[in-house]
């Protein structure tokens, strides 16, 4: 049943806009079926559908990887679009949102652009009644209700593979394979580098890798354990060797450290340590919330040596109670009257203090409970610091598949830089959103005045939401030397141009194209 709302004077059709969005849903909201619902809705109120918005990502819990719908809310508050009404096929593909009034703030957009939103297959009205608002306002929270039932719902699936052994997710990690098993755990073979199950009852487990691999982590734990040598001079003699990680890359800190905690190499697996729900911000769990499963594959360390480390790693880490933490804090701040991130990290008769954050939350947690409260925004400093993690994250992704593509990327973690093949030089940075009164939020990014590089790559974090919603890729000329560059639609229109919804474009940018010479070509003697 169709909304019969009277869309246009008599005589005149009416110029429209189509959005349709995909779903997991491949029947009734498939985009062939949304269009020709769309299609038909239009015929029977004589309207001409001129532009076609069409999102390919199945997510309508939030904006981000939706660049359709983006492009849309930007262009109806254009004056000189070629439409005035935007047909979507219900409410539930206009978005999922959890909060309903981010849905009813988009569409508000649109009706004060003067762009009015119809869905054609709901059975009201969108005239602005208080029974179509109150409906409207029903089945938006149905819809978001929908997407986070359907999160529940897998996540218990994904809880029920874990408790049977199966890998969920992640890369397997260096001297791990990932096994691909059929219902009864016959092997089916090996998954390589971005390779998934294709058969709904196939499972995923890990088993040892290449003899050479599994003698190597072996001989780190060695190290580790017996020598005696720190997590520094392994990454370092790893190296040194010519010898390389599960990504192709050099051995750094966080690997080694990484590879000597993790209980998979004695066939444990633990899971969801961190989430992320609903496209939200990354959690870190209580160990309550992670699910275990011991002896889940074959081990690859000897359990004794492997506890071994976990004690030394314990140590070094000194995981002290909260209350000491706090105590030695509190010495600090009463000697030299502030306090600081470096403070902290220099002072060396602090015990813990290497997982005081992951243990008390935030900078600013950690602050008040010493009685310290600085003059400058403290909650600005905790968000920068996971703002900084995400991005490292995305960057991390970005490396592995510039090197899966044949490029060789070098990568400065200190100094926030790139250089792929030996050319072209990236800055990554953060920066998170701000306000001015009333104004839309903006964001700001400046030059690097030591490094100079020929792109710069912004991670966009707005607050106080504070997930990644977009890049802007930079050529550095376009920022201002010695001043803030802001990037804002409204101040700035052409730095909008640079705006990305993910980094396909930068692997585009970096692709090569072999140039093969010419075999018949002329004699130089006839161009001399």
């Amino acid at each position: 049943m169709h909304a019969s709302t009277a869309v246009a004077d008599v005589g005149v059709r009416l110029r429209a806009a189509q959005y349709v969005r995909m779903s997991t849903d491949h029947q009734q909201y498939s985009p062939e079926n949304q269009k020709t619902a769309i299609a038909a809705y239009a015929r029977d109120h004589d309207i001409d559908i001129v532009e076609t918005y069409e999102d390919d990502g199945r997510s309508g819990v939030t904006l981000r990887n939706r660049p359709a719908l983006m492009k849309l809310l930007k262009d109806v508050l254009d004056r000189t679009r070629p439409f005035d009404a935007v047909l979507v096929y219900d409410i539930s593909r206009w978005g999922r949102f959890q909060d309903v009034d981010e849905s009813a703030y988009h569409e508000y957009l649109c009706r004060q652009a003067g762009v009015k939103v119809i869905y054609c297959a709901e059975p009201f009205a969108n005239d602005g009644s208080p029974t179509s608002n109150i409906i409207k306002t029903i089945k938006r929270a149905m819809a978001g209700e929908f997407s986070r039932e359907l999160s529940e719902k897998v996540f218990l699936g994904q809880s029920r593979h874990v408790e049977h052994g199966f890998w969920q997710g992640s890369p397997p990690g260096y001297g791990l394979r990932r096994m691909l098993v059929d219902a009864n755990r016959q092997p089916k073979g090996c998954l390589r580098f971005a390779e998934h199950k294709s058969i709904q009852t196939d499972h995923v487990v890990l088993v040892p890798g290449p003899p050479n691999e599994v003698a190597l982590v072996r001989e780190i734990f060695h190290w580790y354990v017996d020598d005696k040598l720190g997590i520094y001079r392994i990454a370092a003699r790893l190296n040194a060797f010519g010898l390389y990680n599960a990504y192709g890359r050099p051995w750094s800190n966080a690997t080694i450290h990484e590879l000597l905690r993790n209980e998979k190499y004695v066939g444990n697996m633990v899971w969801n340590r961190c989430s992320q729900k609903l496209h939200g911000t990354y959690v870190r769990n209580p160990p309550s919330h992670w699910l275990r499963a011991d002896g889940a594959f074959e081990s690859i360390v000897d359990p004794q040596i492997f506890n071994a480390a976990q004690t030394r790693l314990r140590r070094y880490q000194s995981e002290v109670d909260t209350p000491e933490l706090l105590a030695s804090i509190s010495r600090l701040l009463h000697e030299t009257g502030h306090l600081s991130v470096c403070a902290i990290k220099n002072r060396l008769d602090i015990p813990g203090k290497s997982r005081a954050r992951h243990r008390i939350a935030s900078l600013e947690t950690l602050y008040r409970n010493v009685g310290y409260f600085p003059a400058f925004d403290i909650a600005y400093v905790d968000h920068r610091i996971l703002a900084k993690e995400t991005m490292a994250q995305q960057v991390s992704g970005l490396i592995g598949q510039l090197e899966q593509s044949g490029h060789h990327v070098e990568h400065n973690a200190k100094l926030s830089m790139l250089c792929i093949n030996h050319e072209l030089r990236i800055k990554v940075s953060v920066t998170l959103g701000h306000k001015e009164s009333t104004l839309q939020p903006y964001a700001v990014a400046t030059k690097s005045q030591r490094y100079p590089a020929d792109l710069v790559l912004v991670g966009y974090f707005p607050r106080p939401r504070l997930s990644l919603e977009c890049f802007y890729l930079l050529p550095e000329g376009v920022l201002e030397d010695r001043f803030e560059t802001t990037l804002c639609h409204s101040r700035v229109p052409g730095v909008d141009g640079f705006r990305m919804q993910d980094l396909s474009a930068l692997l585009t940018l970096c692709a090569r194209t072999t140039i093969e010479a010419l075999h018949e070509f002329p004699d130089d003697n006839e161009y001399r």
